[in-house]
């Protein structure tokens, strides 16, 4: 099935998420992070090409891009060729590092931007990594904070910078709810589908007034709330509601239209 072409971003804001072949961890140690750091600053000086935010993962990156098309396509192109044969050279492997070419999506608005600023920023926290956006080292999040800057362009951060009161309003905007998935990822995907229903279960013990027993025609309405509200498993449902699967199953087709 032949690639879809990459629309042009009308902003010049782009969203790059790149990830190892098979989930592998390939940026796990900190030489690793440090490695495919380097390779994005240099590769993205060498071009027309600002960083405006980053956040390095264990198996996968998130990246947002301030340039042409064009320029991006080629950018991305060298950091993963450098960091590949990095990588292979020093684990004596040879084969495919990245999971297929680089996934992006285009920023359009300052709400999608600031949005996938903070989904970015926050990667490491929903994945139970670190308590706050700011403790983690391998993002972005620091250097919006500080004054030094290693990836991101100091005119960027200033503009952005300058949108926020003080760096404790940064902080706050990053610590609201935000359960908006930008560039599926399955496992970022998952963990915030379970958080997702987490509050939910919450909230509706709270409304009802539930502490830890839970009638059948509760549960029942629980599991459809769910369902409608939630893109989690029939077996991950069962297993949050203490009901079923078959359970679960029998309220879906219920309430098909």
């Amino acid at each position: 099935m032949p690639r879809r072409a990459r629309l042009e971003s009308v902003s010049g804001y782009y969203h790059i998420m790149t990830r190892g072949i098979n989930k592998e961890k390939i940026f796990e140690t900190k030489k690793e992070k440090e490695t495919i750091m380097t390779f994005i600053r240099e590769k993205s000086q060498e071009e027309a090409c600002k960083i405006a935010a980053y956040c390095i993962m264990n198996n996968h990156l998130h990246i947002i891009a301030i340039t042409e098309k064009p320029i991006l396509i080629n950018v991305m192109k060298k950091i993963n060729i450098s960091y590949a044969m990095s990588y292979n050279q020093r684990h004596e492997r040879i084969g495919p590092v990245f999971q297929d070419r680089f996934r992006s999506e285009n920023i359009n608005n300052d709400r999608h931007f600031y949005g996938v600023l903070r989904y970015i920023h926050n990667n490491p926290v929903n994945a139970g990594i670190v308590p706050k956006a700011e403790e983690y080292i391998w993002s972005s999040m620091r250097e919006y904070l500080n004054g030094r800057t290693l990836l991101i362009d100091e005119k960027v951060k200033d503009d952005i910078m300058h949108h926020f009161m003080s760096k404790k309003s940064f902080i706050d905007f990053h610590n609201l709810q935000d359960e908006t998935i930008y560039l599926e990822v399955k496992e970022e995907t998952e963990i915030l589908e379970e958080k997702r229903a987490k509050r939910i279960i919450k909230d509706y013990f709270e409304k009802k007034g539930i502490n830890d027993l839970i009638k059948p025609g509760d549960k029942d309405e629980l599991v459809e709330k769910l369902l409608k509200e939630t893109n989690l498993s029939y077996r991950r449902i069962a297993k949050e509601t203490g009901t079923s699967i078959n359970t679960v199953f029998r309220a879906n087709k219920k309430n098909r239209p």
